[in-house]
Parts: C-alpha cells; sequence; structure tokens
C-alpha cells in the first residue's frame, strides 16, 4: 500500500527533530569551549600583622589522594550526571563573603565546589573547615593565582602542592579537583594535576561576578543574575563560575539566592564536582 505524502512528510519532521536534538546534546558535551578569561583574584587575604602568608614547607614527599578516584586526562566544562545537571562552583576564596555563601547553600540545600587558593585558605582557616564540614566539595586554584601557563613544570608542581599542604594542614583533606587560574593551561598543567589526582575543572557559564569588586550595588547584582539565567538556562549541564574573594563578593551572595530558584524552577539538579 502506498504511503501518502501527508504521512511521508510527517516521518521526516520527526526524524529531523529527532536527529537535531541528538546533535544539540552532544555539541554541549562534545564542544568544549575556551571560556572567558577568569579575572584577577583581588588582593589576598591579610594576617593580623597586615603580612601575606608564607607558602607552607612542603615535605619531602606530597604522596597522593588515594581516596580521589583516578581522573581522565584533559579539562572538563560541563556538570556530571544525568538529566538537567549544575554546578555552583565559588574561586579564589576564602573571603569575607564565606560565611554567607554557606549560609545561603545551606538554606537552599544545595551542593557546591569552593576552588581555594592556599595563601588565602592559611588566613581564614575557619572557613576552610566549615566548607569541610558541611560537605562541600573543597579544590584547589593553586597557591596564589599565577598564570600557570607562562611557568615551568615545577614552578607549576610548586602551587598545586603548596595548596595541597595547606588544606591538609588546616582540614586533613586532600582536594580532588583543580582550576587552573585565568582558565589557563597547557599539557604540563593536565598532566601534574592527573598525577595528584585532581580532575581539572573549567566552566560553561561566567558570571563575571569578580567584576564588581567589591561593590553590591543592584547594577552588578542584576547583572550577575542575567548572565547565569542566559547562558546556563541554555545548557543542559552547566557549570557557573562564581567568586568568593577576600574583598568580599556582596553583590555574588546577593544574587545567589536568585540564581539558585531559577535552576529549581526550570528542574536542575544540584551537583558538586
Amino acid at each position: 500500500m502506498p504511503v501518502s505524502r501527508s504521512l511521508r512528510a510527517a516521518v521526516t519532521v520527526i526524524v529531523t527533530g529527532a536527529t537535531l536534538l541528538s546533535l544539540t546534546a552532544a555539541s554541549e558535551v562534545r564542544h568544549h569551549p575556551k571560556p572567558v578569561r577568569e579575572g584577577p583574584a583581588g588582593p589576598p587575604a591579610r594576617l593580623p600583622d597586615g603580612r601575606v602568608a608564607a607558602p607552607p614547607r612542603l615535605p619531602a614527599s606530597m604522596g597522593r589522594a588515594t581516596d580521589c578516584p583516578k581522573p581522565s586526562y584533559g579539562a572538563k566544562f560541563y556538570a556530571p550526571g544525568t538529566g538537567k545537571t549544575v554546578a555552583l562552583t565559588f574561586d579564589d576564596g576564602p573571603g569575607r563573603s564565606t560565611w554567607q555563601i554557606l549560609r545561603i547553600l545551606r538554606k537552599y540545600r544545595v551542593p557546591a565546589t569552593f576552588f581555594n587558593l592556599g595563601d588565602n585558605e592559611a588566613v581564614r582557616q575557619q572557613d576552610v573547615r566549615d566548607e569541610v564540614k558541611d560537605g562541600f566539595v573543597v579544590g584547589n586554584h593553586t597557591w596564589d593565582h599565577p598564570d600557570l601557563a607562562l611557568l615551568s613544570a615545577s614552578a607549576q608542581a610548586s602551587e598545586m602542592d603548596r595548596e595541597i599542604a595547606e588544606q591538609y594542614k588546616i582540614s586533613h583533606t586532600r582536594p580532588c579537583v583543580f582550576r587552573p587560574p585565568y582558565g589557563d593551561y597547557n599539557s604540563t598543567t593536565l598532566s601534574l594535576a592527573r598525577a595528584r589526582r585532581m580532575a581539572v575543572w573549567l566552566w560553561s557559564v561566567d558570571t563575571q561576578d569578580w567584576m564588581a569588586d567589591g561593590s553590591g550595588s543592584s547594577y552588578w547584582v542584576h547583572r550577575i543574575i542575567s548572565l547565569a539565567e542566559s547562558e546556563g538556562g541554555a545548557l543542559t549541564h552547566p557549570v557557573v563560575l562564581m567568586h568568593n574573594q577576600p574583598v568580599g563578593n556582596p553583590a555574588t551572595v546577593s544574587a545567589l539566592p536568585t540564581i539558585i530558584r531559577f535552576f529549581q524552577h526550570n528542574h536542575y539538579h544540584f551537583v558538586s564536582l
């Protein structure tokens, strides 16, 4: 029996639509965008006497974080998990806003990942303990935020190991995840991180909240929310970049509840990295 023209047209539309959906999903997983360059970390936290924390003396062997799963080689850009997932991440801490960020995350019962700097951890040790105690993932963002792609292999390793040593001294935990400052890295960075059992995570949504430079004005709050919603809502597995700098990020704190509610309303599942 011959197939009618209308039936053939309907089948064509269905097949084409399914193909486009498959291609859209695959492009998010396979396409690794070069993120907008992350901004500077800002002034480091200061000890009571006004000094910046000195890096710790490294043991003869840093050892390996055997409780971390062995990561694959390369950088990751999209939140793990099935369905619609979103990962909230905070760089450059701990800072003045850490306790407020933690309070909001506890209130909404959502996980997050903190990519800390060792020199800030050394000054704000209780913040690190609180992050660990509350079950948040604490990751390595180097000791003091250099551009790793400009450093030798030994200098890159030192930046990673100093943060690992500081985090372990404070919390008796080791980072299983790593984020290179500015989102800049090379093959040496990837190899060194993998040798330390740290998965390398970048981001797919940049709120550019660091540009507020400590301001809590409504302009910056609305801008942060707009970027998170417009970029994140277009993806199935966004990793959202925000900041937690020593100077404080009041606009980020004000924007965070709205961002969380947006993803909840759109049926995303929050995950850590």
